[in-house]
Parts: structure tokens; sequence; C-alpha cells
């Protein structure tokens, strides 16, 4: 039987919502109509929003009101290309196209899976300079396959199926991380208020050197035998050296940036959300080498620090905040922090026998966490292979 395809236009509604003037108090104040920004569409349903505005801001704005159900995906922000689903009538910024399918053609969990599906596409398709962005029209020109109603249903019972496992095995290996810095902050305090008072150092005094890469333009193919990291290696806090690209044939390293096992790897220029994002080598594929955008930490004197206690400190949400503060840059642009600054931020160092100590219970705990990763990457690549299934005819 062939399947019919039919592009998104032609059976949904669809549509953008705008911002309301900040100058205008009765716009916001006590509003009661939820307001969407593109940065909260971060999970399957938004269930919560940070804004409401008024009636007098639907009625006056170009801010739309969009019913329950619905679909949004993200047309440029941080959140680019990702896709939630509205658990409750709401308004959005301009940031967000909202689609709204016809139930008789098209069920709107499969609509859900072929637009998360479709999220590569969209990011090729992305136009523009500093906020590289997605039109209306790339969206509404997408071409899905639609099987009967029954069908449609099936394939996204699977895929629910297949992703509650993935987010359940996820939702494992964040509580383990949980542990660890409940672990952290039990043994040493909050890192910046410092309660138990510890010794404050500047990071230079314990770390001689920020090593980083070049910046290089990496081609699509090449025969060298090197790989060179992107910053999304390190920005979930795990390090993952498959997110790397080809080097240029004829590269040549600087021995120094080349990545190591028991290396400490930071963000040194990224989004104001992923900038100073930190991550541990626990092992890696050789010939990794580090970009421009990360560096990792070169520590001469281990006998003062241990670099699991520096991690976990740099990790700490508190102390992050701290290293976010260094960063400049103008509003949507990279973030970046230099050398300087960073080497003259205060952190607290506890005696060395306690840093060992809890170095001791994390390297445990980051074994049992390889272990749900293994699980967890591999439930990915499931998911991903049923997603290609589902929209070539042949799950």
């Amino acid at each position: 039987m062939t399947i019919p395809v039919k592009k998104i236009s032609t059976f949904c509604k669809t549509g953008s919502g705008g911002t309301p003037s900040r100058s205008n108090n009765a716009f916001f104040e006590n509003g009661t109509i939820p307001w969407v920004k593109s940065g909260e569409l971060k999970n399957r349903y938004i269930t919560e929003v940070e804004e409401y505005i008024t009636d007098l801001a639907v009625e006056k704005s170009s801010a739309k009101l969009v019913s329950k159900g619905s679909l949004l995906i993200a047309m440029y922000g941080a959140t680019v290309g990702e896709v939630s689903q509205l658990t409750f009538d709401a308004t959005t910024n301009q940031a967000i196209c909202n689609i709204q399918p016809d139930e008789n053609v098209c069920d709107v969990n499969y609509l859900y899976r072929f637009l998360e599906a479709s999220k590569p596409y969209l990011l090729s398709r992305r136009v523009g300079g500093g906020q590289p962005n997605i039109s209306q029209g790339v969206i509404k020109d997408l071409k899905i396959p639609l099987p009967p109603l029954a069908e449609q249903r099936r394939i996204a019972s699977i895929l629910d199926q297949a992703d509650e496992l993935r987010q359940k095995r996820q939702q494992a290996i964040e509580m383990l991380d949980q542990l660890l810095q409940a672990t952290f902050i039990d043994m040493f305090g909050d890192p910046v208020s410092n309660p138990k008072g510890w010794s404050l150092v500047k990071v230079g005094e314990v770390v001689d050197e920020f090593i980083g890469g070049k910046n290089i333009e990496c081609p699509d193919e090449s025969d060298s035998d090197y790989k060179i990291l992107k910053v999304s290696a390190v920005t979930s806090k795990v390090y993952k050296p498959n997110e790397s690209k080809f080097a240029p044939n004829t590269f040549e390293p600087n021995p120094l940036a080349i990545v190591e096992k028991g290396d400490l790897l930071f963000s040194r220029a990224n989004t104001t959300e992923l900038v100073a994002a930190t991550a541990y080598v626990w092992e890696t594929p050789e010939n990794i080498v580090l970009p421009d955008k990360l560096w990792k930490f070169s520590i001469s004197d281990e006998s003062k620090v241990n670099k699991l206690y520096l991690w976990d400190l740099f990790k700490n949400i508190e102390f992050r905040n701290e290293l976010s503060k260094l960063s400049s840059g103008t509003s949507g642009s990279m973030k970046n922090i230099s050398k300087g600054k960073l080497n003259e931020l205060k952190m607290p160092l506890p005696p060395k026998e306690l840093q060992d100590k809890f170095a001791e219970f994390s390297t445990k705990l980051w074994g049992q966490i390889k272990t749900f990763q293994q699980s967890s990457d591999s439930l990915d690549s499931l998911f991903k292979s049923l997603q290609n299934q589902a929209f070539n005819g042949t799950l």
C-alpha cells in the first residue's frame, strides 16, 4: 500500500506569537494568561511557565491565544528546533511556531514524533547571522507520511514506550549525579558562602595553566588520524568524545592540546547557559584534540588539589553562577571567559585528605553512572532506529 505524503501546511493551522511591550504594566501586572517563551521548550509537555500576561495584552499586542494540545516549535534561540506540546491554553512569543493539526487527518502524537525526528533537518535550514532562525515556511513545507490514523497511533505508541525507557534510564543517571552533588555539599558546604570556613585561594594558585587548542576549520571528510572536539563534548557535564569533527589532512596538533585520561575540560566560550561547563575524562580514544573554545586544567602540584574535587566544585550550581559572572559578550552572542578573570576567582580549598576521600566516593559512583550511561546510549540508538523505521514505512 502506498502511503500518502503531505505538506504540513495542507492539514495544519500554523502561526506565531509576539511579545507585549514591557513598558506597559497593564500587559503583565496580575496577568492570568500563560505566556510561553522559546527557552521553555525543553520537554515533551509545557506544564508551567515563568510569566503571565493580561487580556489587554492579548487584545493590544501580537500575542495570540493558542489552544491546549497544540504543538510548539522554537524557531530561534538556545532551544531552536525543539518541540513541545501545550497542556493548557496559552500565548507564545514570536520565536515560537504553533501547529494545530486536523485531528481527522493526523494524530497529534504522531506529528510530535515526526517533528522531533525532523530536528536535524530543521537545524540544517537555519538562516541568519548572530542568531540563526528557522522560518515558518520551512516548517510548513515539511512533508510527512500519513498512514491511516490507527497506524499513526500505533507508531506513536511504540515510540512513546521506547522514549519512556530511555527517559527512565536518564533519570536514574540524574539521581546518581544528585547524590554526588549532595555528598559534595555535605562534606564541603556551599562553596560560595563557605560555611565551614575553608581556606580561600585563587584558582590560579592551584591551576598552573588552562591549555586550549586553535580555531580550526574542519572539513566534512578527512584522512587525518585526529579529531577535533566540539564544545558539546563537555556541555552535558559528561565527556562525550564522539562529539567531534574531522581534522584537516595536514593538521599537526600541539601535543599539549591532545585530550588524555584524567584531564579536566572546561568550556571557556558558549551561550550564557552553557559557558563554564566542566567534564572529567574517565576514558578517551587516542588523537582527540581540543578546539579553541575548550581548555584543560594543567596542574603540576596535585598535593594541593584533587581534580575530582575541582570538577564537582566547578559543577556546583552556586559556583557556576560565580563563573558565569566572569563571562563577557553582547546579548545574543557567544559568551567568553578570559584566563585572567578565571585565575583571579576565589575558591575554597579543603584539606587534601578530605578531597581525596570525596574523590574515592566519586570514582565508585561514576563507575555505576558509566554502566547506566552505556545502557542509555544503547536505548538512544534503538530510539533513533525506531524513528527512522517509523517514517520510512518499515516499523
